[in-house]
């Protein structure tokens, strides 16, 4: 028998707490509901609180898909690598002109 809490925290393993769930550990979610499993329960395993459990379900039974919705507003324009490498930079040399970092 598979063993609920071991599949939960290995598809939820190195999750940020404010960091979305993956499209799987949405669908492994859902499908440990409907296969009886306790909505408290499956928040345990998952390490997720009961309501991310219930949106989770209520987005399938809508939409009848664990994929994430498209995000509302401008993409973002640097990567998390950019991102990382410029307070690198910034982290090393302080004094640098904001009309420097600008290009100005």
């Amino acid at each position: 028998m598979i063993n609920l809490d071991e599949v939960g925290s290995k598809l939820t393993a190195g999750r940020q707490k404010n960091e979305e769930l993956s499209a799987f550990a949405r669908a492994a979610i859902i499908g440990a509901v409907a296969a009886r499993a306790s909505q408290s329960a499956v928040a345990r395993a998952f390490r997720v609180n009961r309501k991310a459990v219930q949106r989770a379900i209520q987005r399938f039974e809508s939409s009848t898909t664990a994929e994430s919705r498209p995000r509302t507003g401008r993409p973002e324009i640097l990567t998390r690598r950019e991102k990382r490498y410029i307070i690198h930079l910034a982290k090393r040399n302080p004094r640098l002109s904001i009309m420097i970092w600008a290009g100005i």
